[in-house]
C-alpha cells in the first residue's frame, strides 16, 4: 500500500529547511541540492512540489509571512486595543537579534524583490498586510482617543513601518547598541513623535 504523504503539510517542512538553510549559509548558498541533503531528501522530492529554486523560496517567504502573522496577532492580543496595540506590534516586529528573527531570510527577500517578480508580488504583499495593521491599531487609538487624529493616517503608518524596519536593521548589525530596554524605549520614542 503506498504511503500516504500530506502535501500541504510536506511543503511547510521544505520551506522550513529552506528557512534553515538560508540563515545557516546565506540565501546565495541555499541550493536546492542542500535543502534536499538538509532534510534526508532526494533532489527530485523538492522538484515534484517546487519547479524550481525561486518557486521554492517564494513559498518559503510566503510561509514565513503567514507564520509571522499568526505570531504577530498573538502578540497584539493580549494588549489592550488601541495604543497598546500599535506598540506591542512595533515591539513584536523589532525581535531581538538571533535565530529566530529570520534576519537572513527576510534580508534576501528585499535582495531577490529587487530583481525578481515573483518575490516582489511577495514582498508588496507582506508590506500591505502589515500596513492594513498598524492602520487598524491606530485608527482604533485615534476611536479610543488615546491620540489625535493624524494629519495623513497613511504617512504616519509609513512612517512607523519604516522606523521599526530601521531599528531592526540596526539591531542586528549592532546588538551591543540596541539591547531590550533600549529598543523597547525607542519604539515608544517612534510613537510619540509619528503618533502626537
Amino acid at each position: 500500500m503506498p504511503k500516504i504523504v500530506d502535501h500541504h503539510l510536506r511543503r511547510q517542512e521544505l520551506a522550513e529547511l529552506a528557512v534553515r538553510v538560508i540563515q545557516r549559509d546565506g540565501p546565495e548558498h541555499a541550493t536546492i541540492r542542500k535543502i534536499a541533503k538538509e532534510g534526508g531528501f532526494s533532489i527530485g522530492v523538492l522538484t515534484h512540489y517546487f519547479m524550481d529554486k525561486d518557486a521554492l523560496v517564494a513559498f518559503t517567504f510566503q510561509w514565513l509571512a503567514a507564520k509571522s502573522f499568526k505570531d504577530l496577532d498573538a502578540a497584539m492580543e493580549v494588549a489592550a486595543p488601541g495604543l497598546p496595540r500599535v506598540r506591542a506590534a512595533l515591539e513584536f516586529m523589532m525581535p531581538a537579534p538571533g535565530v529566530q528573527s529570520f534576519m537572513a531570510v527576510w534580508l534576501s527577500l528585499w535582495g531577490g524583490a529587487m530583481h525578481n517578480p515573483v518575490l516582489a508580488k511577495v514582498h508588496r504583499d507582506y508590506y500591505a498586510r502589515w500596513r492594513r495593521c498598524l492602520t487598524q491599531q491606530v485608527t482604533e487609538a485615534v476611536r479610543r482617543r488615546q491620540i489625535k487624529t493624524p494629519a495623513s493616517l497613511e504617512d504616519s503608518v509609513a512612517l512607523l513601518s519604516a522606523a521599526i524596519d530601521g531599528l531592526w536593521i540596526g539591531a542586528h548589525f549592532e546588538p551591543t547598541r540596541f539591547p531590550l530596554k533600549r529598543r523597547k524605549q525607542l519604539v515608544l520614542r517612534v510613537i510619540k513623535l509619528v503618533l502626537p
